[in-house]
């Protein structure tokens, strides 16, 4: 053999050497003391083939090393099974930690910030929509049922809510902003009617701590300013393309800490102040105060489902 050949060879066989410790490593606690003894014995002898710069040796080591440990281990059964159960596996466990610790999907199930995201649509005690001039074909159907999320009924449709997707790691490293639209958990809300306590809700944030807020429709004022900050603000006041400003509820009872346009709410330390974009719509902080901050699961940033026109980043 050529001197080029014979660098090959030792460098395969290096190479041998480490993946052989390795293994061994990995799967010691699978073989006998017996059989560890064996291969470790098998390497030692490799080592000293090596030392010697003999190419032929160390190839015929490296064989007797190689039969060694394929002999170890009885065959696996399906390996290619067992191969793909733990791709999905590990596939899974990524799923997890993404949706544990940095976003995490939510299906909007009310109407309370359309028309920025919309709940199922109509309202389910309003009548569906109807079929303008006749019932939609089998593909229509289908293709209405994977792009918009229509739900067919015997005299029209209902439209799914809008399926977004939660940031839930900038708030570890900032604090929320006004105007950001915000997920939370409401276990910690007492005036929440208690069939509803622990549900997720999803609002746009109004007030940080210590904040006074006003409402004097079409507009929200914190601290005694209009709150402009986001164009979504604009949008709100602007009472066109189904906004319809921020509101006094006119219910009965009124609102708790928003009877009238003179009242005002000071958002407690360590609080947040949420309304929603629909405000004559809209069951929020106006009725029930504010949301401790450590109950704010993160802020809504991409409509993934259905592909309507609100398909992509929240504002």
């Amino acid at each position: 053999m050529s001197n080029s050949e014979d660098r090959q060879i030792l460098k395969h066989v290096r190479e041998m050497v480490q993946g052989a410790r390795k293994w061994l490593r990995i799967n010691r606690d699978l073989l006998t003391a017996a059989q560890v003894l064996a291969i470790t014995t098998k390497i030692e002898e490799l080592e000293q083939a090596l030392k010697t710069d003999n190419a032929k040796a160390a190839a015929m080591r490296s064989d007797e090393l190689e039969q060694k440990i394929h002999g170890a281990l009885p065959p696996q059964k399906s390996p290619t099974i067992r191969e793909n159960v733990e791709v999905l596996l590990v596939a899974v466990i990524v799923a997890m930690a993404v949706r544990t610790f940095f976003i995490q999907p939510f299906k909007i199930p009310t109407g309370s910030m359309q028309p920025t995201l919309y709940g199922v649509f109509p309202a389910p005690n309003d009548r569906p929509s109807s079929y303008v001039d006749r019932p939609p074909n089998m593909l229509e159907r289908l293709a209405g049922i994977i792009f918009q999320g229509n739900m067919y009924e015997d005299y029209g449709f209902r439209r799914r809510g809008d399926h977004i997707f939660v940031d839930k790691i900038s708030y570890h490293f900032r604090k929320p902003r006004r105007g950001e639209v915000i997920v939370f958990d409401t276990t910690h809300i007492p005036e929440i009617p208690a069939p509803s306590r622990g549900n997720f809700y999803i609002k746009r944030l109004i007030g940080l701590e210590n904040d006074t807020i006003q409402i004097k429709p079409p507009y929200v004022l914190v601290n005694g300013e209009v709150l402009d900050g986001r164009d979504a603000f604009k949008r709100i006041y602007s009472c066109t393309n189904d906004y319809n400003g921020y509101v006094i509820p006119d219910t009965f009872p009124s609102a708790k800490y928003f009877p009238s346009s003179a009242s005002t709410y000071t958002v407690p330390p360590k609080h947040l102040f949420p309304m929603g974009d629909n405000s004559r719509s809209s069951l929020d902080g106006r009725f029930w105060g504010s949301v401790p901050q450590e109950d704010v699961v993160g802020r809504a940033v991409f409509v993934y489902w259905p592909f309507t026109s609100r398909f992509g980043r929240v504002d």
